[in-house]
């Protein structure tokens, strides 16, 4: 037996069809732009320093977890905490195949180092401010006196295994150990911060980029790159010159080229306060 359709009815089931679709486009449309953060927004500034973590502050950037890790087990942590006063020796086991941001927190500034021994890697962690920006944190212009003073670095540990903290320092301190959050950025991006400093993952895309860097009463700097799967890529930092300074403030960029696009962060080492951008060549 053959169905017949009328020409009224095929007209019909027509329009049907296409008001199903352009209602399903629309919907569609409606949650991507309630979800997706536009790249005009990604790129301002941070809004204070010192905040331990370099970040850049959007307030409509999403803040993830980067990494899914299982729960604690009785044996191995994924994120852990521990404090003291002066020098200590704190041994702690740790969830593997997982970068970590190690957060030191002090009532008050003073120099810290940390030295983490995690299977066959060591990560030294040294935080010294210049004379003239521990005076500037301190002294009676400046806004750090009596607040806790905050630095931050990230480190990988390759495996379940037992992790060594050697502190050296005077004073109260907390370390807090955690899995680094992520951003929803790519560059350019601007971070800030007064001595050592991680910044969240956010996306870096294969290309040419620079680091334009401003520090103030500082000569010491250097940054890292470290990939989400914990691989790390120093970048090459121009010797420093008379040519770079403007009284207390000194200049510095930093070329560099990515290859494998991934989420990284980026680890600051600075003995004074500082700015700096990330963006593809050519467009600071």
């Amino acid at each position: 037996m053959k169905i017949k359709f009328s020409g009224i009815t095929v007209i019909l089931a027509v329009l049907l069809i296409a008001f199903l679709l352009v209602a399903g486009c629309t919907q569609n449309a409606a949650t991507q732009t309630g979800t997706q953060t536009p790249a005009a927004t990604q790129t301002t500034p941070a809004t204070s320093v010192p905040t331990g973590q370099a970040t850049a502050a959007a307030a409509t950037q999403t803040v993830t977890p980067t990494q899914t890790a299982t729960p604690d087990s009785s044996d191995y942590k994924v994120d852990t905490e521990f404090e003291g006063s002066g020098d200590r020796d704190v041994s702690v086991n740790l969830k593997g195949g997982i970068v970590r941001m190690l957060t030191f927190t002090q009532p008050k500034y003073a120099d810290s180092s940390v030295v983490i021994r995690t299977g066959d890697a060591i990560f030294v962690f040294e935080n010294a401010l210049s004379n003239e920006a521990k005076a500037a944190y301190t002294g009676d212009a400046g806004k750090g006196a009596g607040t806790p003073y905050i630095w931050s670095q990230a480190f990988y540990v390759p495996q379940d295994i037992e992790t060594a903290f050697t502190i050296d320092t005077t004073g109260d301190w907390k370390a807090d150990v955690k899995v680094p959050l992520a951003i929803n950025a790519i560059p350019p991006i601007s971070l800030r911060g007064l001595g050592d400093a991680a910044s969240p993952f956010f996306q870096i895309n294969p290309g040419d980029y620079e680091i334009d860097a401003s520090l103030e009463n500082a000569d010491n700097f250097g940054v890292t790159l470290m990939s989400f799967d914990g691989k790390i890529y120093p970048l090459d930092t121009p010797k420093f010159t008379d040519a770079q300074l403007n009284g207390n403030t000194r200049e510095v960029k930093i070329p560099f080229k990515v290859e494998d696009g991934n989420n990284y962060l980026v680890n600051v080492i600075c003995n004074g306060k500082w700015e700096l951008t990330l963006a593809p060549a050519g467009s600071n």
